[in-house]
C-alpha cells in the first residue's frame, strides 16, 4: 500500500515545480516588456533636388618636360673642342652661340682647295664669255673680281638666256658651285649653334675627344618653358578645351602656378583609358622632369551633388514615388571623394537623403513617416 503512494507524490511534487518554473518564466516576460516597450517606427529622412550648375574641380598629374629641348648629334667626324664656354650640364647659351666646336682644319683646307679651283674656271671661262657674249662678260667679270677663298660662294649670275644658260652648263660652272655649296653645308657642321636661349642639360663629350659621325653629343633645354603632360579620364573630356587656365601645385613649390591648356589628344589609351592634356607655362623654379598637379575650376550644368553613399549599383538612387520607394536611374557625371555630381533627376523629386536600412523598391511610406531635410543642389 505504503508503494503504491510514492509514485503519487512525486507526480504532484513535479507539477507543483512545473507551476513554479512557469510563473518564473511569465514574470520575467513581463518585467522584459515593462523594461523595454514598443519602439516606434524610425522616420525616413528625404529631401527634394534643385538642379543648377555644380562647380567641380578636375585634377590632372603628370611630368614637366622643357616645352624646348633638343638632342645634340654629331653630323661629323672630329676631335671635340670646347667654344666660348665649357660644354657642361649647366652652362647657359644664347641663342645663335657656339655650343661646341670639331677641328675643322682638315676639311676647311679642303673646302678652300675646292674654291681656288673653281676660281680657276670662271677665269678661264671669261676669255670666252667677252667673245661670245659680250654683253654678258661684264656681270661675270665683276663676279669674279669679287670672289673671296675665305667667305661663303656667292649666287652666280643669272644668266638672261638659255643658249647662255647652256653656255656655262657645258663647262661644268653650276655643278661645281653647287659642289662647293655642299661643302660649305658641311663645315658649319662643324659647329653647332644654339637654336634658342638656353642651358646644357647633358653633356656626354670631353674636350680632345674624337667624336664620330652620329655620336650623341648631349641635350640642350630652355630653363623657363615648359609643357605639362598630364591624364584625364574619358569622361572630364568634355569640360577640357585648348586655351582654358588651369592652375599648377607641386609639394615642391609654395605657391601655384598659372598655365593653359595647349592641346588635348582626342586618341584614349587603351590601357589607362585617359587622354592626354597638354599644358604650356613659364617659371623658372620649375625643373625638367618634376611631377605637378594641374587642378581646372569648372561647371557641371543641370545637375546636383549629393552623398555617394547613397547610390545604388552606381547608376540608381532611392526616390518617393506616389507614396513609394523606387530606383530611380541616374546619369552620375563623376565621383569626387565622398560626393557625386549626378544628372537626370528632375527638379522636386524626393530622394532619400541618408541610408537607410531595410529600405526597399515597392516599400509604402506614409506622409507621417518623413521627415524632410535641406534639398541637394
Amino acid at each position: 500500500m505504503f508503494m503504491k503512494k510514492i509514485p503519487s507524490i512525486i507526480i504532484a511534487v513535479l507539477i507543483v515545480a512545473a507551476g513554479i518554473i512557469v510563473g518564473r518564466i511569465l514574470s520575467s516576460g513581463n518585467n522584459d516588456a515593462e523594461s523595454n516597450p514598443p519602439r516606434a517606427a524610425k522616420p525616413l529622412p528625404v529631401t527634394s533636388v534643385v538642379n543648377s550648375e555644380v562647380s567641380r574641380q578636375i585634377e590632372m598629374t603628370g611630368r614637366v618636360r622643357a616645352l624646348e629641348k633638343i638632342e645634340l648629334y654629331a653630323e661629323v667626324s672630329g676631335v671635340f673642342l670646347d667654344a666660348a664656354r665649357p660644354f657642361r650640364e649647366g652652362s647657359v647659351f644664347r641663342k645663335g652661340e657656339t655650343l661646341l666646336r670639331i677641328d675643322d682644319r682638315v676639311y676647311r683646307n679642303s673646302v678652300q682647295s675646292a674654291k681656288s679651283s673653281f676660281l680657276n674656271q670662271l677665269t678661264l671661262l671669261l676669255p670666252d664669255l667677252m667673245i661670245d657674249f659680250p654683253d654678258e662678260a661684264h656681270r661675270w667679270k665683276s663676279y669674279i673680281d669679287a670672289f673671296r677663298i675665305g667667305l661663303p660662294v656667292r649666287p652666280l649670275p643669272e644668266p638672261f638666256s638659255d643658249r647662255l644658260r647652256q653656255y656655262i652648263a657645258a663647262r661644268d660652272i653650276y655643278a661645281t658651285y653647287y659642289d662647293i655649296k655642299s661643302m660649305e653645308e658641311t663645315l658649319e657642321k662643324y659647329r653647332l649653334r644654339a637654336p634658342f636661349d638656353g642651358m646644357v642639360t647633358d653633356s656626354e663629350v670631353n674636350p680632345g675627344m674624337l667624336v664620330r659621325n652620329g655620336q650623341r653629343i648631349g641635350e640642350f633645354a630652355a630653363p623657363d618653358r615648359f609643357e605639362l603632360a598630364a591624364s584625364a579620364g574619358i569622361g572630364e573630356v568634355t569640360y577640357l578645351h585648348e586655351g582654358q587656365e588651369v592652375r599648377l601645385v607641386s609639394d615642391v613649390l609654395e605657391e601655384a602656378l598659372t598655365g593653359r591648356i595647349a592641346r588635348v589628344n582626342q586618341a584614349v589609351d587603351s590601357d589607362t583609358q585617359t587622354v592626354g592634356v597638354y599644358i604650356e607655362f613659364s617659371d623658372p623654379r620649375v625643373k625638367d622632369g618634376m611631377y605637378m598637379t594641374a587642378v581646372l575650376d569648372s561647371e557641371v550644368p543641370g545637375a546636383v551633388r549629393l552623398p555617394r553613399s547613397l547610390l545604388q549599383q552606381g547608376e540608381r538612387i532611392y526616390a518617393l514615388q506616389d507614396s513609394t520607394m523606387i530606383l530611380l536611374d541616374i546619369d552620375p557625371v563623376v565621383v569626387e571623394g565622398m560626393d557625386a555630381i549626378v544628372r537626370g533627376i528632375a527638379d522636386s523629386t524626393v530622394l532619400l537623403a541618408e541610408p537607410v536600412e531595410g529600405v526597399y523598391p515597392g516599400m509604402p511610406v506614409s506622409p507621417g513617416m518623413l521627415k524632410f531635410q535641406p534639398s541637394f543642389r
